[in-house]
């Protein structure tokens, strides 16, 4: 496996946004990216887990089961990272 198949903190921000906002396009206004860029970061993520993420249709997108399995991983995942880099900078600032 390599190591851009892990992963990662941006594709988990993408996945919370579109859930978030049950929209791409919103997601990616929300996120200051291209509809493209949220796009290849949710394909990215869903081939990692093997799994769909979400049901598309027409009038957007809708959590699997297995997407609704991952959002309490992914808000707990997003809620450490962010406490380290508080802790982190919090720490460099006292030094």
């Amino acid at each position: 496996m390599k190591e851009s198949d892990h992963m990662t903190i941006d594709q988990l921000d993408a996945f919370l946004a579109v859930v978030k906002y049950q929209s791409y396009r919103v997601a990616s206004e929300k996120l200051f990216l291209s509809q493209p860029s949220i796009s290849s970061r949710i394909q990215a993520l869903e081939r990692e887990l093997g799994a769909d993420l979400f049901i598309r249709s027409g009038r957007g997108v809708a959590l699997s089961e297995q997407g609704r399995i991952l959002v309490p991983y992914a808000k707990r995942m997003i809620g450490v990272y962010k406490k380290a880099c508080i802790d982190l900078h919090s720490e460099s600032g006292s030094s």
